[in-house]
C-alpha cells in the first residue's frame, strides 16, 4: 500500500502522532521567541540631556532624545526607561541608532540562508538529524548572544541564531505533518501556527518581568534544554524513509505507531515497493533547488508559492507596521498582537476542511485585499476616522494571518516528499525577502499616505488570483515523487474542464 494508505490503517492522527505533535510544538516555542525577542532586546529608550549641554545640541524643542552636533548622544545622558537593551549598553542612539534595526536585518539574513540550506540537507540526510542539530545550535548561539562583550559579537551570534532557527522552523513543520494522515494534516499544520501566537504572548509576559536584555536573551534560550528529553521520543520521518526506499525502517516505525495508537488491525504494515525506471530514476535520488524549476509541473507550483509566500509576509508585516502606533502599554500591545491571530487560525482550520486549501487561500487573500482597499479609501478622506482605520487594518491582519497558516499547509501538501524541504525552503526565502522589503513600502506613506495600502491591495488580489491555478490537495495523499505531482495536476485540470 502507499504511505497515506498505511496511515489510514494504523490511524491518521492517533495517540502517537498527537504526542509527537504536542512535543514538537512545545519544543518550537524557544525558537519562536528568537523571531521577535529583538523587539525588546534592541528597543530604543527615552533619554534626556542636562541643560548645560544645550549649546552643543540642535533641532531640539526640549532636552529629551537630543543628539549632539557630532551625531552622538549628549554627555551624561539620563535614560528614563526601566528596561535595558543593546541601545542603552552600547549607546546605539542618534547616529548609531540604525544599528538596532541592523541587528534584526542581520538576523533575518540568517533566516534567509538557514531555511533552504538546512531544509535541503534534511531532504538528503533525514528530518530527525537536522531537527536536533538546528534546535540545539539555535539555543546555544542564542544563549551566547546574551553574553556578548560587544555589538559586533552580538550581531554575529544573532546571524548564526537566524540560520539555525530558519532551518529548524522548516524541518519542524515537515516532521510534524509528514506522519499525519490527509484528513487531519490541515488541522495540525494550522495548530502549529497557534503555538507561535502563544509564544508571542508569553514573550511579552517574559519581557515585562525580565527587563534586563541579557537576562531576557538567556531566559528565552534556556527552554531548548527540553530537547534533551526528546532524543529518544522523536524518530525519523517514516514518509522520508519510504521515499528513500528504506522500507524496512519505515515499516518498523509505522508498526510502533500502530501499537501506540491502539490500532485494532493485526495486519502488518507493508509499504508498496517502487522500482527505478529510466524516466523517474531511483526513488532514493537526491534533488536540489534546480530540480524545482527544471520540472514543468514543480516549477509552476514553486513560482506560485514564491508569489504567495512573498505577498503573505509582505502584507502581514506591512499591516503590523501600520497599526503599531496605537499608544498604551507596549507590553500589553505586544501580548494582544499575538492573541489576536488565534481566532483567524481557528477559522482557517474549518475552511481548510470545508471548501479546501485553494479556495480558503483565495478567500483570505481577497479579504486582506478588501480591508487594505478600505484603509486606502479612509486615508484619502480629509477627516480621518482612526477607529475605522484601525478596525479595517486589524481585519486585514486577521485575514492575512489565516492566509499564512493556509499557505504553510498547502505548500507541505504540494511539494513532493523527495524535494519538500527544498521547496518550502525556497518559499520561506521569498517570505523573508517580503518581510525585509516591507518597511521601504511603508516609508512611501510619508509622501503619499494611501500608497502603501494601494500596493498591499494589488499584491493581495494578484496573489489570491494566481493561487487559483494550484491543484486542490484536500483529502489527497501527499505526493511522494515528481510524477505524483504531475498526476495531481492532470486530475485537477480535468475537474476544471468538466
Amino acid at each position: 500500500m502507499d504511505f497515506d494508505g498505511a496511515l489510514r490503517q494504523i490511524g491518521e492522527f492517533g495517540w502517537h502522532q498527537k504526542k509527537i505533535f504536542i512535543l514538537l510544538s512545545l519544543a518550537a516555542i524557544p525558537c519562536s521567541y528568537q523571531m521577535l525577542v529583538l523587539v525588546f532586546v534592541a528597543a530604543t529608550p527615552k533619554w534626556s540631556c542636562p541643560e548645560e549641554s544645550k549649546a552643543s545640541l540642535y533641532h531640539c524643542k526640549s532636552m529629551e532624545n537630543c543628539c549632539s552636533l557630532r551625531g552622538s548622544v549628549c554627555d551624561r545622558a539620563l535614560f528614563k526607561t526601566k528596561f535595558t537593551s543593546i541601545a542603552t549598553e552600547w549607546n546605539l542612539l542618534c547616529g548609531e541608532a540604525y544599528k538596532n534595526e541592523l541587528a534584526q536585518s542581520i538576523y533575518m539574513l540568517g533566516l534567509l540562508i538557514g531555511a533552504p540550506v538546512i531544509g535541503g540537507m534534511a531532504d538528503k540526510h533525514g528530518r530527525r538529524k537536522l531537527w536536533f542539530v538546528s534546535y540545539f545550535f539555535s539555543g546555544g548561539f542564542a544563549f551566547l548572544s546574551g553574553l556578548s562583550p560587544s555589538y559586533t559579537v552580538f550581531v554575529a551570534l544573532r546571524f548564526l541564531v537566524g540560520i539555525f532557527v530558519g532551518g529548524f522552523g522548516l524541518v519542524n513543520f515537515v516532521l510534524c505533518t509528514e506522519s499525519i494522515g490527509p484528513s487531519y494534516r490541515g488541522f495540525a499544520g494550522t495548530m502549529l501556527q497557534m503555538f507561535f501566537s502563544f509564544a508571542i504572548a508569553s514573550l511579552g509576559i517574559l519581557a515585562y518581568f525580565i527587563q534586563d536584555w541579557r537576562k531576557l536573551t538567556i531566559a528565552t534560550s534556556l527552554p531548548t534544554i527540553f530537547g534533551f528529553f526528546l532524543l529518544n521520543q522523536i524518530s525519523e520521518s517514516p514518509r522520508w524513509l519510504s521515499s528513500q526506499r528504506r522500507y524496512e525502517e519505515a515499516e518498523s516505525i509505522l508498526q510502533k505507531m500502530a501499537f501506540e495508537n491502539g490500532s485494532s488491525t493485526t495486519k502488518p504494515v507493508s509499504l508498496r515497493r517502487t522500482k527505478a525506471s529510466p524516466k523517474s530514476g531511483s526513488s532514493s535520488q537526491s534533488y536540489g533547488i534546480l530540480d524545482l524549476f527544471t520540472n514543468r509541473h514543480t516549477c509552476l507550483v514553486t513560482l506560485i508559492m514564491i508569489i504567495s509566500w512573498f505577498v503573505n509576509s509582505h502584507v502581514y508585516y506591512g499591516l503590523s507596521l501600520n497599526v503599531k502606533n496605537l499608544g498604551g502599554n507596549v507590553y500589553v500591545n505586544f501580548i494582544l498582537s499575538g492573541l489576536v491571530e488565534i481566532p483567524s487560525y481557528i477559522l482557517s482550520v474549518f475552511l481548510l476542511n470545508w471548501p479546501g486549501r485553494r479556495k480558503s487561500l483565495f478567500y483570505f487573500m481577497l479579504g486582506a485585499a478588501a480591508s487594505c482597499y478600505v484603509c486606502m479609501k479612509l486615508q484619502q478622506q480629509e477627516s480621518l476616522n482612526p477607529t475605522w482605520l484601525v478596525a479595517a487594518a486589524m481585519f486585514g491582519k486577521f485575514c492575512i494571518a489565516a492566509s499564512f497558516a493556509v499557505v504553510y499547509v498547502y505548500a507541505a501538501e504540494l511539494f513532493p516528499t523527495v524535494i519538500r524541504n527544498v521547496g518550502m525552503g525556497v518559499a520561506t526565502v521569498a517570505s523573508r525577502i517580503g518581510g525585509i522589503l516591507c518597511p521601504f513600502v511603508v516609508l512611501m506613506g510619508e509622501q503619499n499616505k494611501s500608497l502603501p495600502m494601494f500596493i498591499f491591495t494589488v499584491m493581495s488580489l494578484v496573489a489570491g488570483l494566481v493561487g487559483l491555478k494550484l491543484p486542490e490537495t484536500k483529502g489527497r495523499p501527499m505526493p511522494e515523487t515528481m510524477e505524483d505531482l504531475e498526476q495531481l495536476q492532470h486530475e485537477n485540470a480535468k475537474k476544471v474542464t468538466v
